[in-house]
């Protein structure tokens, strides 16, 4: 169906629910074609260096670099890289970012180092304010002050708020922003429904969301669900949805439209389990929508 229809049927009441019942009325058991996944091919070329404005000595600014923990890798013009476990610069082809963000303001929900956030400065947005309150405030982590330091050193302008995600309201962080930045942070939701309905609260535009999906290979809406430390032995992860989930969620949670960017990898389970990636469709990987308001 295409997005033209579907965005008049979404008016009608009732009509989006008669044809999803159509469609699994129809649809048979062994029918792949509705969970087939897309591969997020990426736009664009990997992010360049921050440039360090502070004037700050190379061999001193190191030295500050790497006494500190770091998840966003943070790569600068100087040579110096705060080396994460997240691929950073080499993933914003496929977060769905426009080239620029001028006459945009930004929100990132979850922004731990605030690479993201920086990026989206970067970019011209008018104003961004990254948000975060479980690794901010984790015991021996450096992520909070890692944010302060990047802005101290490269001036870009990015604010920051201590808060929780079961907080957010316009009211709480002082309005709407046109784009939100929800990367990372859906599988964390022990309610994902609820956590997805507070940052459509705060959206004005769109949200651009990345999260681990699962269950790729069950033809109607499905999550997987962690238990303990099932994903990757942390305790925080809760539910992997499949794509179908993930569009269901994002609308019931009051987004009209979803774009579905695809898997920009594959095989997440196997990935942090350390077993070895098979040669079959992926039942599980990350991936990257753009719900729009």
């Amino acid at each position: 169906m295409n997005e033209r229809l579907r965005a008049m049927l979404r008016k009608v009441p009732g009509a989006t629910k008669a044809v999803d019942a159509v469609r699994r009325a129809v649809a048979l058991p062994g029918d792949t074609a509705a969970v087939a996944a897309p591969v997020n091919p990426g736009t664009g070329g990997r992010a360049p260096s921050f440039a360090v404005t502070s004037g700050v000595d190379r061999a001193e600014f190191a030295t500050l670099v790497a006494a500190r923990d770091w998840f966003h890798t943070f790569e600068f013009d100087n040579g110096v890289v705060g080396q994460g476990n997240d691929p950073s610069h080499d993933k914003v082809p496929v977060m769905g970012y426009p080239d620029s963000f001028e006459g945009l303001t930004v929100l990132d929900v979850g922004a731990f180092d605030g690479w993201f956030s920086f990026e989206a400065a970067r970019r011209g947005a008018t104003d961004v304010l990254a948000t975060d309150d479980f690794v901010w405030n984790w015991p021996g982590m450096t992520a909070h002050s890692n944010l302060e330091f990047v802005r101290e050193h490269t001036g870009l302008g990015v604010r920051d708020q201590m808060i929780k995600v079961e907080e957010l309201s316009p009211e709480a962080i002082g309005g709407q922003f046109d784009v939100v930045l929800f990367l990372g942070v859906l599988y964390h939701a022990p309610d994902p429904l609820g956590y997805l309905k507070r940052v459509r609260s705060v959206t004005r535009k769109y949200v651009l969301i990345e999260t681990v999906v699962d269950m790729l290979h069950v033809n109607r809406p499905a999550l997987g669900y962690y238990p303990g430390e099932y994903l990757n032995n942390d305790s925080s992860n809760f539910f992997g949805p499949n794509l179908l989930a993930l569009e269901g969620l994002c609308l019931d949670a009051g987004f009209s439209r979803v774009d579905q960017l695809g898997l920009w990898r594959s095989h997440e389970l196997e990935r942090v389990q350390g077993r070895p990636l098979p040669d079959t469709a992926p039942i599980s990987g990350r991936a990257t929508v753009r719900a729009w308001v």
